[in-house]
């Protein structure tokens, strides 16, 4: 009898979204090499209304309040690892507070699983070490001003000035998978500039990753798109160093995780 997922026999990821978010899925399996199974399960949180930084930040606290069940049944399908596939939480208060965030999530992850996690912010971390020379970022999301500044926050707690930043303001968390190019391109127009060596982009459930592609050929800069970067760093994590094409240059170009 096999002991390996018949179609995951690379690598078996558990992926945890909010109940709301669709496009961590979809953007996932467009990217997802050969051999590798993504295991979608949620956080479940109401579709709420976001009007304000005040419904923003209730939004964040029920994906916050939510996570650590979320996490344990995830878990339930034995995976290899797991990606958390939300970033607004994970920026909140700054690296010290997303630091003891994740350390709390591996944990449970390693008590439980006997695996690891992926977090966004730490994946930030990782993936911008492959661009040694950046030193200032635009920022782009889909986020209310309270989120915008919680993002400008954390990269100030790495190392990295945030020059310009710009959001959607969507009017919830299902409302952000339907924003479209066109209105996300305007965005980075905003936010670009000299001045700026690279564009990052947060929310998770803003499509964003060929789009980003299409955007560094275009400015000649790295752009990094959240679900692009949360996947490449879930792969090189677990030693599969697959190039893939079309979602950017951290998973066309960047094999491993530098040291």
């Amino acid at each position: 009898m096999t002991t390996l997922d018949y179609y995951g026999y690379r690598k078996k990821f558990a992926v945890l979204v909010p109940s709301t978010n669709t496009a961590v899925e979809t953007e996932y399996h467009k990217m997802c090499p050969e051999g590798v199974v993504l295991a979608t399960r949620a956080c479940v949180i109401p579709p709420f209304k976001v009007t304000n930084d005040q419904e923003f930040v209730e939004m964040v606290q029920a994906i916050g309040a939510a996570t650590e069940q979320g996490l344990i049944d995830a878990l339930t399908c034995r995976p290899d690892h797991v990606i958390f596939g939300y970033s607004a939480e994970t920026f909140w208060d700054g690296k010290g507070r997303s630091d003891r965030e994740f350390k709390k999530y591996n944990d449970i992850a390693q008590t439980k699983g006997n695996c690891n996690v992926t977090f966004g912010a730490q994946a930030i971390m990782d993936a911008l070490k492959c661009y040694p020379k950046v030193k200032k970022i635009g920022v782009i999301s889909p986020y209310m001003p309270v989120g915008d500044n919680q993002v400008v926050k954390f990269m100030a707690d790495i190392g990295y000035e945030v020059v310009r930043i710009a959001g959607h303001c969507s009017p919830g968390p299902v409302e952000i998978a339907h924003e479209g190019f066109a209105k996300t391109r305007a965005l980075v127009d905003q936010v670009n500039g000299d001045d700026v060596d690279l564009i990052l982009q947060a929310g998770t459930n803003l499509y964003f990753v060929e789009l980003a592609a299409q955007l560094e050929q275009e400015l000649g800069k790295p752009v990094l798109a959240i679900n692009a970067l949360t996947f490449w760093h879930a792969l090189r994590s677990n030693g599969i160093p697959d190039r893939i094409s079309g979602f950017g240059s951290l998973l066309a170009e960047h094999i491993a995780i530098p040291e």
